[in-house]
């Protein structure tokens, strides 16, 4: 009997499907389940399949941010680590303040914490003279910097025919070739620091940097220039130096070249070398202000490259990394340039020189860049001076005497000088002291 319909081959032939939609086979195929299974999810429009897909989309690339920012806190991370971990600061020169007496003993007590000094110096390429001479003392507690120029024809104690501050630096260098010299084997940048620095300030600087003006335009460059406004008549032309000069007036972005040629301008000033000061005090404050304002040196490591290789410096690259840190965290206001007072007028047998202003100058020494808490007076420094028809000197002596000086003339009245030791005014005034923040 067939209950169930016919069979062919032994096989149910009912053409009856289960809900799965195919045929079982045999009994023990049949899906009993599936009326119990959840149905399908029917098919989406496809305007939100797309939409899935954008979401899927921008979860991705949330991620390659989210990765791209910790790869950069992790570089800026080890860029800190790296400058807190290889800088260093500069070594400070120990020697303390010296003294005129005999035997000299030097004041070593009493260093500033934190406070660093440095000479910069710019060499002419043709004469090798300073014609830029100027101290810096960075406060690393107080934040400060404040920064000195002593004029080039400043009237200095040396015993050489032109005894002019620019001119210690080309002697040193020149005699230290020649064996029959005092000079001969010498460090010049050792000796111009005993024979001018030290002999100005009452103790010696704790480290130098001799500028190549080459060098000077690559770093400038390598920050991206400098915006300056520039004053009217920047025109200037001398081939002996292949120095040309032309330089439209007004707001603009300086590049290096630019930037070193205003830094030697001195042509059109009716005040001579003092007016080239000032220029180069206010492009310095430029260049300061810039960084400070971006609280960043651009290329840093470039810029300590261009300095390290092509500057005569006693600066390491981890004292670079030190005082550009401490550097960028100085205020505007809070760095100060300043000009030696003097007699920018002096004259001696036809050659001009600036005559220091002897206890203004010692006040603008202690008060801008001693790093020792002693006080400098005219026992601790070399220094010589004219007015009145005759020369003074803090340590009672000119070297090589009045007849040394280039061009002398026993006849003419300076010729019949006398040399006396200077001695401190009772009433010390500031009033030839040259602040160029004013």
């Amino acid at each position: 009997m067939q209950l169930f319909g016919g069979k062919k081959g032994g096989k149910h032939t009912d053409s009856s499907k289960n809900n799965s939609g195919r045929t079982p086979e045999r009994y023990d195929d049949y899906d009993y389940y599936a009326e119990s299974k959840p149905s399908a999810p029917p098919a989406q429009p496809a305007n939100k399949a797309q939409s899935g897909k954008k979401q899927k989309k921008k979860g991705k690339a949330g991620k390659v941010i989210l990765i791209i920012l910790l790869c950069i806190v992790v570089l800026l991370a080890a860029a800190y680590v790296y400058v807190e971990y290889f800088m260093a600061a500069p070594d400070s020169n120990g020697d303390g303040i010296t003294n005129n007496d005999d035997p000299p003993v030097n004041t070593v007590d009493g260093r500033k914490p934190g406070v660093y000094t440095l000479l910069v110096a710019g060499v002419d390429v043709v004469s090798n003279n300073t014609d830029t001479i100027m101290i810096g003392r960075l406060d690393t507690v107080n934040h400060t910097l404040n920064v000195v120029s002593i004029p080039r024809d400043t009237l200095t104690n040396i015993q050489h025919e032109v005894k002019k501050a620019n001119s210690a630096y080309h002697y040193a260098a020149y005699y230290s070739g020649i064996q029959s010299s005092s000079y001969y084997g010498c460090d010049p940048i050792k000796k111009m620091r005993e024979e001018l620095i030290k002999s100005f300030l009452g103790f010696d600087v704790d480290g130098y940097i001799l500028v190549n003006m080459d060098a000077a335009e690559q770093v400038v460059d390598a920050i991206g220039g400098v915006d300056f406004d520039v004053p009217p008549g920047m025109n200037y032309d001398d081939p002996t130096q292949d120095l040309h000069i032309h330089i439209p007036e007004g707001q603009q972005k300086l590049n290096g070249e630019q930037f070193v040629q205003l830094m030697r301008f001195r042509s059109g000033y009716a005040g001579g070398d003092i007016q080239r000061i000032d220029m180069q005090h206010e492009l310095l404050m430029a260049v300061a202000s810039q960084m400070i304002s971006l609280k960043n040196i651009p290329n840093l490591t470039e810029v300590i490259s261009i300095v390290s290789d092509n500057m005569e410096t006693s600066l390491t690259a981890e004292n670079m990394l030190y005082y550009a840190k401490e550097f960028l965290k100085l205020d505007s206001e809070n760095i100060k340039f300043y000009t030696m007072p003097g007699d920018t007028g002096g004259n001696v047998f036809g050659a001009s020189y600036v005559f220091c202003d002897i206890d203004a100058w010692l006040d603008m020494v202690n008060e801008c860049l001693n790093p020792w808490e002693a006080k400098v007076t005219t026992k601790n420094v070399n220094i010589v001076t004219y007015k009145d028809g005759n020369f003074y000197s803090t340590t009672g002596e000119l070297s090589g005497g009045v007849s040394s000086f280039l061009n002398y003339s026993s006849s003419s009245t300076m010729g019949m000088a006398n040399v006396y030791t200077y001695t401190s005014s009772p009433s010390t005034t500031n009033s030839g002291s040259k602040d160029d923040n004013e």
